[in-house]
């Protein structure tokens, strides 16, 4: 892939944007024992684009086509063959006969011209088998990235369930001891009570999230799955050239390569209908005998249709609107994939600066103040509100860092998506 972009420049950012494929994890790699499915983004690409029932009704018009450019490559006109015995009227025109064998002949490049038309029909096949591949590839890609968020989610809120909980404990123990109120032992319940309800929504959440990756993937509703985070990440934006990836996308988006595929197909059937209104030449090999005795005598005879009633200028018309309508898509999808890498690559620009400060100014030193939380409280440096604003800005911070990391891996997927690869793709971690 970074091949085509050789002439280029830069491009070494584009090439290395698509070098990285996340490890795999195939379906006959699952846990023998509970028959949970451990998968990575590869495998869950893999797995869905094998099942897609809309990918395989693609693959079966390529099929279709393949069958149509077979038959495009037989010549039309078998040899027709006469045989006239007048004995079987006459007995007394025994030995008398007249035998022809008729053949039509194409003269004009029509033959070629219908070959060439089945062949691009096959390119629009192809494209558009490969286009729907692109689509299912960034759906699959959006619901294993919610799942992978959704399971990390889980975890912030189990987090904050166990903190919360050794909080409850902490003040019903200086309850007794007389140094906390009731106040606050009422607010550390309602705490605990919050904590356990954001627990099961966020458990709920994932069920359901693992269920649409199910889905998506073409595996039954039950079965058992678990996402593997992958890493590294995805590649700086500011290493990233928005014209390198612009002549990667306009030489891979499928749906380019389809319809441009479709104008020369209507390009090559016009033609075809022009030069069908040529009369075929018909030659025919002829052998009579008068009777029984008589010599065989041989000659040649030469014939065409008069094209008086039909020239095909209304299929001609028809082809030659369908070139021009296909060009005008053509102009529209370019329009539409120049602006898809501009609007992708500027999100995703945006999404990872997200993703980098969130990660620098807040998880880290929300993460830093988790240690001292439990043993700042336990040692009495602490009040209650103060410690409960804490555990709220660290729950916060790590759930804040999720979103973040779900926008700018969609946001990754989508830019990938824009360009047209879809082999290789956005890796599962940071």
């Amino acid at each position: 892939m970074c091949l085509t972009l050789a002439r280029a420049a830069p491009v070494a950012a584009v090439c290395w944007f698509f070098a990285a494929t996340p490890a795999t994890v195939d379906a006959q790699h699952a846990d023998t024992v509970t028959d949970t499915l451990r998968l990575d983004l590869a495998a869950a690409r893999r797995i869905g684009l094998a099942s897609s029932p809309v990918l395989q009704a693609a693959q079966a018009g390529v099929a279709s086509a393949l069958g149509t450019r077979r038959q495009a490559g037989a010549y039309l006109f078998n040899p027709n063959v006469e045989l006239k015995l007048s004995s079987l009227i006459d007995p007394g025109d025994l030995g008398k006969f007249e035998g022809i064998l008729t053949q039509e002949f194409e003269w004009a490049g029509q033959w070629g011209l219908r070959k060439s038309a089945a062949e691009y029909g096959v390119a629009v096949a192809e494209g558009s088998a490969n286009e729907v591949a692109r689509r299912t590839v960034l759906a699959i890609d959006a619901a294993f990235f919610q799942a992978v968020v959704a399971a990390h989610r889980l975890e912030v809120r189990m987090l904050g369930l166990d903190l919360t909980d050794r909080f409850q404990e902490a003040v019903r123990i200086q309850a007794r001891e007389g140094k906390a109120s009731t106040l606050e032992v009422n607010i550390a319940q309602i705490e605990f009570g919050r904590a356990r309800a954001a627990e099961r929504g966020a458990r709920s959440a994932l069920r359901v999230a693992l269920v649409e990756l199910a889905r998506t993937i073409g595996l039954p509703p039950d079965r058992p799955i678990v996402t593997v985070d992958a890493a590294p990440g995805g590649p700086d934006p500011r290493a990233l050239d928005p014209d390198s990836l612009l002549v990667l996308a306009l030489a891979t988006r499928p749906d380019l390569r389809a319809i441009e595929a479709a104008m020369a197909r209507a390009e090559a059937n016009r033609r075809l209908v022009s030069r069908e209104a040529i009369p075929n030449l018909r030659v025919a090999a002829v052998a009579t005998r008068g009777a029984v005795g008589e010599e065989v005598l041989w000659g040649l005879r030469f014939g065409f249709l008069v094209p008086l009633w039909n020239a095909n200028g209304g299929l001609s018309d028809q082809w030659r609107g369908e070139a021009e309508r296909a060009q005008a898509q053509r102009d529209a999808i370019e329009l539409a994939v120049r602006a898809d890498i501009t609007s992708a690559l500027e999100v995703y620009r945006s999404a990872w600066d997200e993703l980098e400060a969130f990660e620098r100014d807040v998880r880290r030193p929300a993460r830093a103040n988790q240690q001292l939380l439990q043993t700042a409280y336990d040692a009495g440096r602490m009040d209650l509100p103060t410690v409960m604003l804490l555990r709220t800005q660290l729950l916060e911070a790590e759930l804040g860092y999720w979103d973040a990391w779900l926008s700018e891996r969609m946001a990754l997927a989508s830019l990938q998506a824009a360009v047209g690869e879809i082999e290789d793709g956005p890796t599962s971690g940071r």
